[in-house]
């Protein structure tokens, strides 16, 4: 039995797990990424720039529980055949557990058939981020608008041959 269940958020399960979900994602950048802003100051941007992304539906959240307990999160939206990855977050205690290639076999049963790329952005400074996308078979490819943010595309075959049972 796989010690790990991924339910696909509905928007009034958001308000129910923000304060978790901001406390996983606060809890890795600390460490990979700090803004320099207090706790309260970087929850206020995320409550009113990721929140309500979450909670109009324009990504599509797993939340990821280990025995009835958040355990992390993965945000993703899916266009013209492009698997997007835009956030991943697991609590520390789970990183290393094998949750990831839980998740990414979940992913490939949920993931339309005709998803031909996979792409991702990642900090320039967030090295740990980088070796994940470039594990996962992406490459950089280009930078963000603003410079801060390297761009990775790959195939999503590569991920389906990985990832398959």
């Amino acid at each position: 039995m796989n010690r790990f269940e991924f339910r696909q958020a509905k928007a009034e399960d958001i308000p129910v797990y923000v304060d978790e979900l901001f406390a996983i994602l606060a809890g890795n950048m600390r460490e990979i990424q700090p803004t320099g802003n207090t706790y309260e100051e970087d929850y206020k941007i995320w409550l009113d720039c990721a929140v309500p992304v979450m909670c109009e539906g324009k990504n599509i959240v797993i939340l990821i529980f280990c025995e009835d307990n958040l355990c992390g999160y993965f945000q993703y939206s899916v266009k013209d055949k492009t698997f997007r990855m835009e956030e991943i977050q697991f609590k520390r205690e789970f990183q290393g557990s094998g949750l990831f290639a839980a998740l990414y076999r979940y992913l490939i049963t949920i993931i339309p058939e005709d998803t031909e790329y996979v792409d991702a952005y990642s900090g320039k400074n967030n090295i740990k981020s980088q070796e994940i996308l470039k594990h996962l078979g992406l490459t950089a490819v280009g930078e963000n608008k603003n410079g801060r943010s390297y761009y990775f595309k790959g195939e999503y075959k590569k991920l389906l041959e990985r990832y398959s049972e």
